[in-house]
């Protein structure tokens, strides 16, 4: 077995600055480094248990190139748990996201509410229920 030493998820954001704003400054996620080719950007975020990587298209067709040889492009949902539903719905809305659905209360008990940020990402906002 290869034992992982940390696990990173890259994302590529047309609106590299919005991405930032979101979960750089809403979020409250520290930066760790950033990058830049050829006027691209990328930076690399500390998240409680992993981190996040957030790259302008140039830089992720940057990365691509060196990881796989062509350009791949691939978005995912991401989930985020927060304090306070009403708090982080209003902040993450404030960044650009738009809701794509009302608050809702799983059937496992957290307090949920789905985003589309502006580059198309599904974001979760959850908070545990009480």
């Amino acid at each position: 077995m290869t034992r992982a030493q940390e696990l990173r998820f890259a994302f590529v954001f047309d609106n590299h600055e919005g991405a930032l704003r979101l979960f750089r400054d809403v979020f409250g996620l520290q930066t760790m480094e950033e990058f830049e080719h050829e006027g691209s950007r990328g930076v690399i975020l500390r998240v409680p248990s992993a981190t996040l990587e957030l790259f302008d298209p140039g830089y992720g067709r940057h990365v691509d190139d060196v990881e796989v040889g062509h350009p791949v492009d691939s978005r995912v949902r991401i989930a985020v748990k927060i304090d306070d539903l009403d708090e982080a719905s209003a902040a993450v809305v404030s960044a650009g996201a738009k809701p794509e659905a009302d608050k809702v209360v799983t059937p496992w008990g957290d307090h949920n509410q789905r985003f589309r940020t502006g580059d198309g990402l599904q974001l979760t906002l959850f908070q545990g229920g009480e």
